[in-house]
Order: structure tokens, then sequence, then C-alpha cells
């Protein structure tokens, strides 16, 4: 019988696939991506992490039992730790500082992504919010995975460093975490429940693509 992720992600049709294999996701496997669309995606994606850790907080106090909010609570500090550090380097690097990102405002597509995740953890569960957060965690383990593999044909790859983090063990850990957390509480979920699950998975879904389209269209505020 296959795990509640496992038919949330065959339920999502060609939506999983999709957030998979945007072309800025190629651009990123080659090292072609330009960098100026790589910069704007990561100071969008600055903003989003940080509404994306203050969703898991909200969730944290929602936890069923302390095994999950000390999880929680955990996911939260890496977020804000390890993964936006990633950001940060990468942005010295191309000479914008710390300041200049922490004033970085969030565009159309970073405000609805974020917008979702911080009313999800407030109207919904615990359980609402992983099948939320899934696209985004497992989706970035399972890409950085797959692009890890191509790093060996390309010398001096400008994405390398993002590309290993992402295809870390310890990235992979929260991946996992999320899905195997789903599935032990699967038993709480009734058949009722399924299609407005599926729902607010095919959301994350859609949320991811447009976060990529957005990169890749170096997408702002028209007005």
């Amino acid at each position: 019988m296959p795990s509640l992720f496992e038919t949330l992600k065959a339920g999502s049709g060609p939506l999983w696939q999709s957030a998979q294999s945007h072309p800025f996701v190629d651009g990123l496997a080659d090292g072609s991506l330009p960098r100026e669309k790589f910069i704007h995606y990561l100071k969008q994606d600055y903003v989003y992490l940080i509404g994306y850790a203050q969703a898991w907080a909200r969730a944290a106090a929602k936890a069923p039992d302390l095994t999950l909010l000390t999880a929680a609570s955990g996911l939260v500090h890496d977020t804000l730790g390890m993964e936006m550090e990633l950001h940060r380097s990468y942005c010295e690097q191309f000479g914008i500082s710390r300041d200049q990102l922490n004033r970085e405002q969030a565009g159309p597509i970073c405000r609805a992504y974020v917008d979702f995740c911080l009313a999800t953890s407030n109207e919904g569960d615990f359980i609402d919010l992983l099948v939320a957060m899934i696209p985004c965690g497992v989706g970035y383990a399972e890409i950085g995975t797959r692009l890890a593999t191509q790093l060996s044909d390309v010398q001096e790859h400008p994405y390398r460093q993002w590309i290993e983090t992402y295809a870390s063990a310890e990235f992979w850990a929260y991946a996992d975490w999320m899905t195997t957390t789903l599935d032990g509480l699967s038993d709480e979920i009734g058949p009722a429940r399924i299609p407005r699950l599926q729902a607010r998975f095919d959301l994350g879904c859609r949320y991811e693509w447009m976060f990529w389209e957005m990169g890749w269209t170096m997408g702002e505020w028209p007005i």
C-alpha cells in the first residue's frame, strides 16, 4: 500500500514533475543559469524562508506531542541558520550585504507563497502544514540530489554550494522526517479529508513551479 506522501504525489498528476524540471532548475544543473536570475531568486527565497520559518514556529505550538514539537522547533532553527546562511554567503560573493538582504521586500509570487504558508499554519493543524510544505522540502532534496550527479561534468560549477546543500544528508534528514511524520499521522486522517489535503498539496506544487518561474523571468511587482 503506498504511503500518504506517495498517494498525494501521484494524485498531483504533472504538477510535481513540473516543479522538478523547470528551465531555472535546468540552468542550475549545468551552471548556465545567468547570475542575475540566480541573485533575484536568492533574494526572494531569503524572504520566503523567513515566512517559512514563521509558519513552522506557529505549527510547533500545534504539535501533537513533545517529539514533534522538538522536531519542528529544530526545523525553524536550521532554516534560520544553515539554509539562510547559504543565501547570505552567496549574496556576499555577489556584493550584496547582509543588511541589503535583510531589507529585501517580497515580490508578488513570494508574497502569495508566504501568505499560503502562514494561512495554513494559522487555520490548519500539523498535518495540513506538513502537506503544504512537502513540495518545498522534499522537492528541493530531490532536485539537489539529481543535480549533484551532474556536478562532475562541469568544471568550476557556479552553483555547486547550492546543489550540495540540498543534496546533503542533513537536508535529506529533514525531507525524510516530513514524509515519515506525515505517514505516522495518516491513521488520524479519514477518507473525507484526503481531497482537501490533495488540494493543499497541489497548491504547494504550483507555488514551487511559480517560484522557479519568478526567478527565471525575474518577476517583480509591475507597479
